[in-house]
C-alpha cells in the first residue's frame, strides 16, 4: 500500500506508460482487498484466541473501532479551508466524511465483534460472515442517488457509497471473507481444499481479465477474482520459513501506525504539503521505488519511536500514581 500510494503521487506520465508500470497498476488492484482480508483474518484469529466472551468481547474492541474511525477522519481533515468546514460547506464536508480503508476496517471490526459474541459455533460464525459478505456485495451493486444536503444524511450516504474511495459496500465484504479463514482453517485438509477452491476461482475469473477495467468494484466476478488471487498469495506465504516470518512480524504489528504516518508523508495533511505537492508526478519507476522504501522505513521507525515514547509515558504515569498512593497511605 505504501508503494502504491507513492507511485500514485510521484510516477511521471512517461513512467506510467511503461510495461512494468502498467503491469504493476493491474496488480495494484489487489492491494486494498489484501489489506481488508488480512485485517479480517487477524481480528477473528485474535478474538478466537482471547479468553473474553460475550459482552466482554464488545467492550474490549469498541475502543479499537473508535481509534480506527478517529484516525480515518483525522487523515481527511481539510485544513486548507477550516472556515468553510465550520460554516457547513457541503463540498468540504463531503471530503471529510468520505470513507477510506480505515473506516471500512472499523465497520468490519464492529461486525466481527457482534458475530463472534452472539453467534455460537465456528460453522455458524463462518456462515454468518459469508452471508454478510454476500450482502455487502449485493448492496454495493445498487444505484446511487445524488448526495443529500444535510450533514447527518451526507455522513450516512458517504459511509454507504457517495463519493467515497472505499465505501462500506462492497469493501467490507473482503473483511468478512478474511474473517472466515481462521474459522475454517483448523484442519490441514480444509486448508488444502480452500487452496484448491481459490485456484479454481482464480482461473475461472481470469477469463474475464480483459473486462475488469469496466467492472464496478462490487461486481461478483471482480470480487471473486480478487479474493482468489489474495488467497493464492497468502497460500504462497506458507512456504516462508518461520524464522524469516518472525523477523518481519514487528513490521506487521506496526501496520496501523505505518499506514497513518505514510499517508500524510505522501499526500500531505491539513495545510502541510506532502511528496505529492513537493515533488509531484515526475520520477521514473526505479526512483519512485526507492522513495517508497524510504517512506516505509521512516514510517516504521517513527511508529516504533512513538510506541516506545508512549510506553515510557505510561510507565512513568503508573510509577507516579504508585508513589502518590504510597504517600497518601503514609499520611493517612
Amino acid at each position: 500500500m505504501v508503494f502504491g500510494h507513492t507511485c500514485d503521487a510521484l510516477l511521471s506520465p512517461a513512467a506510467r506508460a511503461t510495461p512494468l508500470a502498467l503491469a504493476y497498476w493491474q496488480a495494484r488492484g489487489l492491494t486494498a482487498p489484501l489489506f481488508m482480508i488480512i485485517s479480517g483474518w487477524a481480528v477473528t484469529l485474535s478474538m478466537c484466541r482471547a479468553r473474553a466472551r460475550g459482552t466482554e468481547v464488545v467492550g474490549a474492541r469498541l475502543a479499537r473501532v473508535g481509534l480506527l474511525l478517529a484516525f480515518g477522519y483525522l487523515l481527511r481533515l481539510p485544513g486548507w479551508d477550516v472556515q468553510a468546514l465550520l460554516s457547513g460547506d457541503l463540498p468540504i464536508w463531503e471530503h471529510l466524511l468520505a470513507f477510506d480503508a480505515l473506516h471500512v476496517i472499523a465497520v468490519g471490526l464492529l461486525g466481527a465483534v457482534v458475530v463472534l459474541s452472539l453467534v455460537r459455533g465456528r460453522v455458524a460464525q463462518g456462515l454468518t460472515f459469508l452471508l454478510l459478505a454476500a450482502l455487502a456485495v449485493a448492496m454495493g451493486l445498487r444505484s446511487l442517488s445524488p448526495l443529500p444536503t444535510t450533514l447527518p444524511a451526507l455522513a450516512f450516504s458517504q459511509a454507504l457509497g457517495g463519493t467515497s474511495t472505499f465505501p462500506t459496500f462492497p469493501w467490507v465484504a473482503y473483511f468478512f471473507l478474511g474473517a472466515t479463514i481462521p474459522l475454517i482453517a483448523g484442519d490441514v485438509r480444509v486448508r488444502v481444499a480452500a487452496g484448491l477452491a481459490a485456484v479454481l476461482v482464480y482461473l475461472a475469473a481470469s477469463a474475464w481479465w480483459s473486462g475488469f477495467a469496466h467492472m464496478p468494484p462490487a461486481h461478483p466476478v471482480l470480487v471473486s477474482f480478487r479474493t482468489g488471487a489474495v488467497l493464492l498469495a497468502l497460500a504462497a506465504c506458507e512456504v516462508i520459513p518461520a524464522r524469516v516470518a518472525a523477523r518481519l512480524s514487528p513490521l506487521a504489528r506496526s501496520s496501523l501506525g505505518v499506514y497513518v504516518i505514510h499517508v500524510p508523508l505522501v499526500y500531505g495533511w491539513y495545510s502541510l504539503e506532502g511528496l505529492a505537492q513537493r515533488v509531484g508526478p515526475r520520477l521514473p519507476f526505479h526512483q519512485t521505488a526507492l522513495v517508497a522504501l524510504a517512506v516505509l522505513a521512516f514510517s516504521f521507525a517513527a511508529e516504533r519511536a512513538l510506541k516506545r515514547a508512549g510506553a515510557g509515558a505510561t510507565a512513568a504515569a503508573r510509577a507516579w500514581r504508585a508513589r502518590f498512593a504510597l504517600r497518601a497511605d503514609a499520611l493517612g
